[in-house]
Parts: C-alpha cells; sequence; structure tokens
C-alpha cells in the first residue's frame, strides 16, 4: 500500500497484521480522489474508522489543510500514528483513538466543521445509517460537504438521511463506494 499523489507520493505505509483492519486498496482510494478533484486542496478531511489512515494521509499529501484521523482499535490508532509520523506529514494531522459518536460529539463541542468525512466502518453491521444520523445531529459538516462511504458491495445505503443524499454509487469488486452530497436548507 502506497501513497498515490501529492507531496508523500509513492511512500509505502505500513499495513496491518492479520484481518482486524481491512484498508482501502489503492485504486480504490485513486478512484475516490479523482472523484474529490481539486476539492481537496484547503479542505478539513475526517478520516472516521482510519484503520491505517491511509485515506487520511493521501488528503494531507495531496493538500488538505488538516485531517482528523479517528478510530476506536488501539491497533488502529497506533499504526496510524507510524503512517502518519513515516509520510512526516504529522503537522496538520489530529489522531483520536476514540468511539465514532463520542469523536463527532467532541468535534461539535469544537466548532470543527469538516469539507470531506470518508468512512470505513466495519462491514454489514448495519453502522453506516447510524453514523449519517449521528452527523445530522451533531451538524459538523461544511454545508457543501460530501461524505464518502465504503461498504461491502452487498451493504444497503439509505438514498437519503436528513439533509445528506445520494450522488453517486460505484462498485469495486466486492467493495461499494457511496458519495453523499449535503441539501442546502
Amino acid at each position: 500500500m502506497r501513497i498515490i499523489a501529492g507531496k508523500a507520493r509513492g511512500k509505502k505505509l505500513k499495513t496491518p497484521e492479520g484481518d482486524h483492519i481491512r484498508p482501502t486498496l489503492d485504486r480504490i482510494r485513486e478512484n475516490i480522489y479523482n472523484v474529490i478533484g481539486t476539492g481537496i486542496r484547503g479542505s478539513v478531511f475526517l478520516d472516521l474508522f482510519s484503520g491505517t489512515g491511509a485515506m487520511g494521509i493521501e488528503a494531507l499529501s495531496r493538500g488538505a489543510n488538516k485531517v482528523y484521523f479517528v478510530d476506536s482499535d488501539r491497533r488502529s490508532y497506533e499504526l496510524t500514528q507510524y503512517n502518519i509520523k513515516s509520510a512526516r506529514l504529522e503537522e496538520n494531522a489530529l489522531i483520536y483513538n476514540m468511539e465514532a459518536e463520542r469523536a463527532l460529539e467532541q468535534f461539535e463541542r469544537q466548532g470543527v466543521k469538516f469539507d470531506i468525512i470518508f468512512l470505513d466502518p466495519p462491514y454489514n453491521k448495519g453502522i453506516v445509517q447510524k453514523i449519517l444520523q449521528q452527523l445530522e445531529k451533531y451538524n459538523i459538516m461544511q454545508d457543501e460537504g460530501t461524505v464518502i462511504v465504503e461498504t461491502d458491495r452487498s451493504e444497503e445505503t439509505p438514498e437519503s438521511i436528513g439533509k445528506f443524499f445520494r450522488e453517486r454509487e460505484k462498485n469495486y469488486a466486492a467493495t461499494k463506494i457511496t458519495f453523499y452530497g449535503v441539501a442546502n436548507e
């Protein structure tokens, strides 16, 4: 696994041993960033359920202003820390070892607003709908924000929840990527 573009391009990232972390494949990350395009530059990005940190590190490498990494698993947290330091991108990275809902609540209290949120929760656990509801509740998205969700291809993703609406969906072998926009109220 490597960083695809930007100032850390080509940097190899440490991957997990065993199967407790499921990193987003390079080609899927590349396709996601092709969709995001130049919108990543200067953005505030949340890598929720960060695993190895690859998505957020890619965002930093491509010019995100700040990236927040959240994972409740201690091994993921430590792996993300290692990969950020190895890529020399720690200046604009904030890493949290806590449950997703607690982090979202904390971000609201701190007044943090995200331009892009990437969700890669454990597959087939019904977490996506719950997190979208929490994003609605905590109001931490910019008005023109984007939520990107990675799931198993067979997992149902809602057409819309609150102000979030599905803009596009793409399947890659066993993985599905869903992009949600934010409806202007």
